[in-house]
């Protein structure tokens, strides 16, 4: 009983003391300054993007295929490369009518693809770095 006595006090103490605060409103640039707050913390680079595959990994990657299409376009091959061999009789039944025995490609259409390829790359790299700088503005 005296536990609950206790608890009332208390209870009319706050009630008090809640209706002696004034009301406090926010000032008339408080919108203002949260935004600067953000801007100044965004400024600060919380958000850092790290590639998945770094830039020594896509020039280790790139220099391998050139150097593989360099080697293979020369005609060549690797007499210390052992490559297992494969049954593929099954393909026998498979009755194409001749589809592409008369296809040659030339070295006009290779060169485009493989510069069409690098362009794609090249925008890829500039386009990332675009979007990069407008998310760090």
């Amino acid at each position: 009983m005296g536990e609950n006595k206790h608890i009332e006090e208390l209870d009319i103490f706050a009630k008090k003391y809640i209706k002696e605060i004034k009301e406090e409103s926010p000032s008339t640039d408080f919108t203002a300054n949260i935004m600067n707050a953000i801007l100044e913390t965004k400024k600060a680079d919380i958000y850092k993007a790290t590639p998945l595959i770094s830039k020594k990994v896509w020039f280790l990657l790139s220099a391998v295929l050139v150097t593989s299409i360099l080697y293979v376009s020369r005609g060549t091959s690797l007499g210390w490369v052992k490559m297992p061999k494969v049954n593929l009789n099954f393909t026998d039944a498979i009755q194409l009518p001749k589809l592409f025995e008369g296809i040659t490609i030339s070295n006009t259409i290779l060169y485009t693809c493989f510069l069409f390829t690098l362009m794609i790359f090249v925008q890829i790299y500039f386009l990332k770095g675009y979007f990069t700088r407008k998310i760090n503005m």
